[in-house]
């Protein structure tokens, strides 16, 4: 428990959004589901790295996927960075993430990773998940990336600095950021680099 209460400590830290910080000090509060989510993530993790608990780490799962509708292994090693906002209907299958991931509601990652060893997605260093984004297959996925709301990567490299989005056609666009940071540096208080 200390160990998981020191993770989220460690991540909370770092976050800008209100309720995250109190006084200057990382706040962490059991009746916000966004912070018990990632609170929870941390428990279940850390437990199952020091003793393979399967029946109490697949017990904290369950009680995520009621409280917030949300499914993550314990086993799928998250960055120490991250923020779940509003994560509600997010599925994050394994991967390779990196600090400073932001995942908004109904996300999907879900790879082609299987018992046969196939590979997983890397996925960069400040990525950022709109409502409803995919990353789909497994190609690598750059550095201070955005995927817009209901925008879908299949099994496609994007590079660093890019954004994905769907335009008012709906058209699949993937262009270079024109601004000067990334969308995930707006939640956190340390620069993503």
């Amino acid at each position: 428990m200390r160990l998981a209460l020191g993770r989220t400590e460690f991540c909370f830290e770092k976050i800008t959004s209100p309720g995250y910080t109190k006084d200057g000090e990382a706040y962490f509060s059991h009746l916000h589901s966004d912070q018990y989510s990632q609170f929870l993530y941390f428990l279940s993790h850390s437990l199952w790295n020091r003793s393979e608990n399967k029946p109490i780490c697949d017990k904290l799962i369950f009680l995520n996927k009621m409280m917030n509708g949300m499914f993550y292994s314990y086993k799928v090693e998250l960055p120490n960075i991250f923020l779940f906002g509003h994560p509600v209907g997010s599925v994050l299958g394994k991967a390779k993430y990196a600090d400073f991931l932001v995942v908004f509601q109904n996300v999907t990652i879900n790879t082609a990773v299987d018992d046969a060893g196939s590979p997983a997605p890397v996925l960069g260093k400040g990525l950022f998940l709109g409502a409803g984004a995919m990353i789909l297959g497994n190609k690598t996925v750059g550095d201070r990336v955005s995927v817009g709301a209901g925008a879908a990567v299949y099994n496609a490299e994007i590079p660093d600095d890019h954004l994905v989005f769907r335009d008012r056609t709906g058209e699949l666009r993937i262009q270079h950021r024109t601004k000067g940071e990334c969308t995930a540096q707006q939640f956190f208080n340390v620069p993503i680099g």
